[in-house]
């Protein structure tokens, strides 16, 4: 399923406008899939032509977003909340607590890249829940492991 555009900018209005990557997302419990397009870093000043763990990092934490505002309004989770409420609740718990961020090959910028996530497990403890994912991008050339707390 395709997030609506509209959907997907509201998930991510908490981001500058210079950071905002993730141009489109589907989702399939229990992946996602995006893409992303990175125009010129903030933090340099001369433009890099390849992704840094920077980037990846903000585009794996819009998909988790895109992705768990969608499967936690389904009731993916043992507790539901609606859009509005995750809209609150990623500001403050929900997070990346471990990523595994490693390049095979450079990513260039110069063109829109591909990646997604797989959620392969979750844990419960009381209102936390830890989510164990993959993810790639851009096809091997940056793959790895992720957590992801949520508090509800």
């Amino acid at each position: 399923m395709q997030i609506p555009q509209e959907r997907l900018n509201r998930t991510l209005e908490l981001y500058k406008l210079d950071c905002m990557y993730l141009i489109e997302a589907s989702i399939k419990y229990p992946k996602a899939e995006g893409k992303f397009n990175i125009g010129d870093t903030y933090y340099t000043t001369k433009k890099l032509e390849h992704m840094t763990s920077i980037e990846a990092q903000l585009c794996l934490n819009q998909l988790c977003y895109s992705a768990f505002g969608e499967w936690l309004p389904e009731g993916r989770f043992e507790q539901t909340i609606n859009f509005e409420e995750f809209l609150e609740l990623m500001k403050e718990n929900m997070f990346i607590i471990n990523s595994n961020i490693r390049f095979r090959k450079p990513i260039p910028t110069n063109e829109i890249i591909q990646g997604y996530i797989k959620l392969n497990r979750i844990k419960k403890y009381g209102n936390l829940y830890i989510a164990f994912l993959d993810y790639d991008l851009e096809q091997g050339k940056s793959m790895g492991k992720m957590e992801l707390a949520l508090k509800l």
